[in-house]
């Protein structure tokens, strides 16, 4: 902080004061100086008024209006403007007082303040920081890094306490240098660290715990866990592993036993399946006996009985002929009662007649050779027709057995290719089956993309957020800078063009002033003549003069105060630029970071799945890829989850096809034999009748030869009743009623014989009528349905008895040696062995289970315990460094925490600064400074205690045990060095101004010149300005604030240049 310009009203003894102390900066000391009471230490009320509302001693605020104002007067305010770093400052505060009331009466005025950056003094505002009294006094801490208190051990020494820092407590001192060097930062950094340490804590109990939840998950037996409960934490791991192998190796194990247990299932439900095929040969071969008991053996009398009665209905077939002739006789004797009436009409056609008919009885008796032969065909084809019969019915069994068969062996097939796409189907998903290591892969994937995108990537962002809204309030603070330049520059050369004008003025009337005061025998006050020829009588304006007097001081501090705001601003507007530039590098170093960690994020998800890195990464595009990241690790679990329950799917439905298979086997040679027998069959009735047709055909055969046989039996009989007639009618002719009588006599009797002829036959066959027609009907009724029934039943017995005979052979020879099989046991058996095996596969699938669950946890647990490691060596690290700043690292800091150890370090370089510099030449090397024997083994926070070691004695002492004199010397030394060092860091307050209240009477004349030739050593560098009343001083020193007291109590300021 640098003083720049002091403005005063109605503060203490002066009505209205501006000092300039930019008129002291090219002398190295200045001195304040006027009459006990003028008001010196008044200017540094003003000062610690103005920034920190309160007075440099013990006065109160409130007692700074002047005495000589009243309510109506103007009110009570400091006005101050400092430089500190690039920036020009002005800060204005007005006193709490009372004031008049427009009405009448007073009030109390509040107290007001506010604070500006200026661009120079009396100019423009660059920018408001404050306009409340909290808001500014928290402002001007901030910006001076000081204090009131501070600012008064520090900047400004007030009279009566230029010794209390050298005399202060460690505490004291700790909290000051704190303050002075903004040692606050390792405070800060300290509580930031303590507090990422206890979050690391928390993230270490939490990884442990996650990690103990893992080694005491449920999937674990409680065997493993007793195990896991003994084993050390750092082994836990290396055990988990173990026992993944050891259930690796019991699943296997209760693999092998399942297939032995599969193996003799198998094997037992074999040996069922072949004892209920030789059940089922021992009941078909009793049903096959029990059947030719009872339909071979019982029915044989049955059989006997149709036979006979065959016979009997065979032997009616002949009775037809008999009918038939009866039936002529009948009709011819009819016909000759009627020839008796009409023969002698018809004689001669009879004679014609008898001619003819004699000639087709000749042709007809060729033809019955022929006839006799079709009769005995006829008999053999009804034989055959029940052969023929017995031959369809084994065709259509065939036919029936090959379809059925044909259907099994398709069937088979079917389920053949079913299991063989069924294991092929197994055989693919196996090979292309998803492990379970791509599985943990994806997840570690997701794992290391979330941590990325919410931390490392997130961090980068809010960075380069953060910089960039920097920058852009940076950016308008630069162009608001470079306007605000260019016209304060255009201000400054209106106020120097101004000036020039005014001054030029102000030396005419100067001049004509000089000239109206000379006087004949009176040295010239400029050329010290005594004779004074050019004086005309001019005439001095006086008001006139006294006006421009003021307007070329106002216009010089106007000047002044746009020459400082212009420096200020280009100083400031470099200061932008720089942080602005700094800021840009700061957005590019993190945007590289950003693309090294996008960069690396592309690097884990390549190949994986597709996701466009070309575009700027943004918080929703790792949001995205987190999404997506997060999606490729579910797909992948669904698929790893649907791929096993595929597995135990095709291994469930091979078992079944398998079973199914089994079964169509069995059936499909059960077919194969049933039609292999009638094949047999089939053969043997071919081999026994290779002659046979078709039951249709003999069928056609015989009733085209029962039509022709009809046919000639009508022709013979016509012939024969013609023939008769004819005879008859010829012997009637030729004996006239006497051969007709003839004839009918023998007719009748031929009647009559054949008569008794049918009757005794029908008697025979047990006909219940004994009318022509109703026989005939009923022989046409045996003929045609009653025999070939009675053939067909007996030609059924017959082969059903072969049958069951080769059935019942074949059945002894296959049971040979055999005997009838316990299925009950067997079932039994095989029943235990299926829940056996049902239990074993139950058991490799909880198993499976189990180490599916098992391998999950333990690659969580190693995941963590791996992440955990790294995480555990950044905890210890951060251990080690809090340890260090909180002083408990003894190698490093000693017993001291980080802030206090550098403060100490700042305070020692004061302590050998000041034996450098300043205590050595101002004692004449006797006195030097150092620790105190407590400080140096810094067995508290502080040990900022003070002693001297004195050259004379040999030993230190403390220096409360300093005279008056010494002490100031003492402190004088200290308060230099501290500005020094400060000045000489860039961490800390910026001191660029040193005020000193009394004190150098104590001093004799040579210490008196010593002090005064060091603080003009450091006014080269900064503003130094001294109270005094010592004479020496006033003497030896050019540049003086002199004040001067009026009559009236108030005081006015002159500065004096006796250089």
């Amino acid at each position: 902080m640098r003083p720049v310009q002091l403005e005063l009203t109605n503060f203490g003894p002066y009505r209205k004061e501006v000092i300039n102390f930019t008129q002291f900066d090219h002398a190295p000391l200045f001195l304040i100086g006027g009459d006990t009471g003028a008001g010196k230490s008044t200017l540094f009320d003003a000062m610690t008024v103005a920034l920190f509302a309160t007075t440099s001693g013990d006065r109160n605020v409130e007692e700074m209006r002047s005495t000589f104002a009243g309510p109506g007067d103007d009110l009570t305010k400091v006005t101050f403007y400092f430089q500190q770093g690039k920036h020009l400052y002005r800060i204005e505060r007005m006193l709490q007082q009372e004031r008049a009331k427009r009405g009448g009466g007073t009030t109390m005025q509040k107290a007001t303040a506010s604070l500006v950056i200026v661009d120079k003094i009396g100019g423009q505002e660059i920018e408001k920081l404050g306009d409340k009294i909290k808001e500014v006094s928290d402002q001007i801490e901030q910006i001076l890094g000081l204090n009131a208190e501070q600012f008064k051990q520090i900047i400004l020494l007030p009279q009566n306490d230029f010794s209390r820092f050298l005399k202060e407590d460690s505490k004291t001192k700790t909290q000051i240098l704190k303050k002075i060097f903004g040692t606050g930062i390792f405070d800060h950094f300290q509580k930031s660290l303590e507090e990422r340490f206890r979050q690391s804590n928390k993230d270490m109990e939490k990884r442990q715990a996650q990690l103990d939840g893992h080694f005491a998950s449920q999937v674990w037996s409680e065997e493993e866990l007793a195990v896991l409960a003994q084993t050390p934490a750092s082994e836990k791991l290396a055990r988990l592993e173990e026992l993944l192998i050891q259930r690796q190796e019991n699943v296997t194990k209760q693999k092998i036993i399942l297939k032995d247990a599969h193996e003799d299932l198998a094997q037992l439900q074999k040996s069922l399946q072949t004892a209920q095929d030789l059940a089922k040969i021992f009941q078909e071969v009793e049903q096959a006996k029990e059947r030719y008991r009872l339909e071979i053996e019982e029915g044989a009398q049955g059989q006997a009985e149709a036979k006979v009665h065959l016979e009997e209905l065979q032997f009616a077939q002949g009775l037809q002929e008999t009918i038939s002739s009866l039936k002529q006789y009948q009709k011819q004797l009819i016909q000759l009662e009627q020839d008796l009436d009409i023969a002698q009409e018809v004689l001669s056609e009879k004679r014609q007649a008898f001619e003819d008919v004699e000639a087709q009885k000749e042709e007809l008796a060729v033809q019955s050779e022929d006839f006799l032969k079709k009769e005995e065909k006829l008999g053999a084809w009804k034989e055959d027709i029940i052969y023929a019969q017995s031959l369809a019915q084994e065709q259509k069994k065939i036919k029936g057995s090959t379809t059925n068969y044909k259907q099994l062996e398709a069937t088979y097939q079917q389920a053949s290719k079913e299991i063989e796409t069924l294991n092929q189907s197994l055989s693919d998903l196996e090979a292309n089956r998803l492990s379970l290591e791509s599985l943990h892969e994806a997840e570690k994937l997701l794992q290391s993309v979330g941590y990325s995108v919410e931390n490392q990537l997130a961090q980068d962002l809010n960075e380069i957020e953060g910089m960039n809204e920097e920058l852009t309030k940076t950016e308008k603070r630069r162009q608001t800078l470079s306007f605000d330049i260019d016209q304060a520059q255009e201000i400054l050369k209106e106020l120097e063009e101004e000036l020039r004008r005014t001054l030029a003025s102000r030396r005419q009337l100067m001049i004509a002033q000089l000239q109206a005061e000379l006087e004949e025998g009176q040295p010239c006050m400029v050329c010290g003549a005594l004779e004074h020829p050019n004086v005309g009588g001019a005439q001095a304006d006086e008001v006139a003069l006294k006006n421009l007097m003021d307007q070329v001081e106002k216009l010089q501090v106007q000047k002044e105060k746009q020459v400082a705001t212009v420096s200020n601003r280009q100083a400031t507007l470099s200061e932008v630029e720089s942080k602005r530039q700094d800021l840009l590098d700061q957005v590019t170093k993190v945007k590289v970071t950003l693309e090294k960690h996008y960069q690396e994020l592309e690097d884990q998800v390549k190949g994986r799945f597709e996701f466009d890195f070309s575009e700027h990464y943004e918080a929703d595009r790792g949001q995205a890829l987190l999404l997506k990241v997060k999606k490729y690790y579910q797909k992948l679990q669904k698929r790893f989850d649907k791929e096993e329950d595929d597995c135990v799917r095709y291994q469930d439905e091979i078992g079944k096809v398998q079973e199914k298979l089994t079964k169509l086997a069995k059936t499909y040679q059960e077919a194969k034999a049933v039609l292999e027998q009638s094949k047999e069959r089939l053969r043997d009735l071919q081999e026994a009748h290779p002659e046979l047709k078709s039951v249709e055909v003999y069928q056609n055969r015989i009733a085209h030869a029962k039509q022709e046989l009809a046919l000639y039996e009508k022709q013979v009989k016509v012939n024969g009743e013609a023939y008769n007639q004819l005879h008859a009618d010829i012997r009637e002719i030729k004996g006239r009623l006497e051969s007709i009588t003839k004839s009918k006599e023998k007719l009748e009797q031929d009647v009559k014989r054949l008569s008794a002829e049918l009757e005794q036959s029908i008697k025979v066959e047990g006909a219940l009528t004994n009318d022509l027609e109703q026989v005939e009907l009923w022989l046409l009724e045996v003929n045609n349905q009653a025999i070939p029934m009675l053939q067909a039943k007996l030609t059924t017995y017959a082969t059903l008895k072969q049958e069951l005979q080769a059935q019942i052979r074949k059945g002894q020879e296959l049971l040979q040696n055999k005997e009838q099989p316990d299925l009950d046991s067997l079932a039994q058996a095989v029943k235990a062995c299926q829940e056996n095996y049902d239990k074993q596969l139950a058991q490799v699938s909880v198993m499976k289970k189990g180490l599916k669950d098992a391998t999950a946890t333990y690659q969580a647990a190693k995941t963590l315990q791996d992440s955990s490691q790294e995480a555990f060596k950044v905890h210890q690290e951060l251990s080690d460094l809090v340890k260090v700043v909180k002083g408990e690292n003894t190698a490093l800091t000693g017993r001291l925490n980080l802030e206090v150890y550098v403060i100490r370090q700042y305070f020692q370089q004061i302590l050998d600064y000041a034996n450098a510099n300043y205590i050595g030449l101002l004692t004449d090397n006797r006195y030097s400074f150092v620790l105190s024997e407590e400080g140096r083994r810094a067995r508290d926070h502080f040990g900022l205690d003070i002693n001297v070691y004195d050259q004379l004695t040999g030993s230190e002492r403390s220096v409360k045990s300093l005279s008056g004199g010494e002490t100031f010397i003492a402190a004088l030394a200290i308060a230099l060095s501290l500005s020094e060092v400060v000045q000489n860091t860039s961490k800390g307050a910026v001191v660029e101004a040193l005020f000193i209240d009394e004190g150098f009477g104590s001093l004799d004349k040579e210490a008196l010149t010593k002090a005064i030739a060091v603080l003009e050593q450091i006014g080269e560098n900064r503003m130094v300005g001294v109270i005094s009343h010592v004479d020496d001083m006033k003497e030896g020193i050019a540049q003086q604030l002199s004040i001067i007291k009026s009559h009236d109590g108030s005081s006015r300021i002159k500065i004096v240049d006796k250089g």
